[in-house]
């Protein structure tokens, strides 16, 4: 005769396979390299009071500030441990700050850039780890109230002129759009 398992064993395996397939799926994000996504709409003109250059956009519990933008390189970090871009970098430079009433984590998984046909382009967090290696930045949490700078960094096809970069509380969050272009 067979024996069947016990009902809350079967349960606690089930959790088990549930929590170890989101860590395999969290650590594929983490590892792939970021890559172009098409737009699923095409880009309107940006109204004159899109916010720009030093201008503060909250989304979520983050308020954000874009200092500038540098889409001149092709490498980031030290001789040994270079990061070389496919086409180019584009390094937005931000700072972020916490405002909510708990530690938050700035994600730079979940920030996108813009060209001007829609395309967008995901954040590379290894040339980013290179780009802010001697800053504390977004690696750490932010507790309540405490604003750190730093760059986020974008691989672009060489021909590509970035217009908008997006940047979000969180994953899930709808975003805050600013112009990559002074006032």
């Amino acid at each position: 005769m067979r024996r069947s398992l016990h009902p809350l064993l079967a349960g606690l395996f089930a959790v088990v396979a549930i929590v170890a397939l989101f860590l395999a799926g969290v650590a594929m994000q983490a590892v792939g390299d970021p890559q172009p996504r098409a737009a699923a709409v095409t880009p309107s003109p940006a109204p004159s009071l899109s916010p720009r250059f030093g201008d503060k956009v909250r989304d979520g519990k983050f308020e954000f500030v874009v200092s500038g933008v540098d889409c001149s390189r092709t490498t980031v970090g030290p001789e040994f441990l270079r990061r070389t871009a496919k086409g180019r970098y584009c390094v937005v430079s931000l700072s972020v700050r916490n405002f909510s009433g708990d530690t938050k984590y700035f994600l730079g998984r979940a920030q996108q850039a813009i060209d001007g046909r829609g395309t967008t382009y995901g954040n590379d967090e290894l040339a980013g780890i290179y780009a802010n290696r001697d800053t504390k930045t977004f690696l750490e949490k932010l507790e309540p109230g405490e604003r750190v700078t730093g760059k986020l960094v974008f691989d672009v096809p060489s021909s590509t002129r970035l217009t908008v970069v997006e940047l979000h509380d969180s994953l899930l969050s709808g975003g805050v759009k600013v112009l990559l272009k002074k006032k």
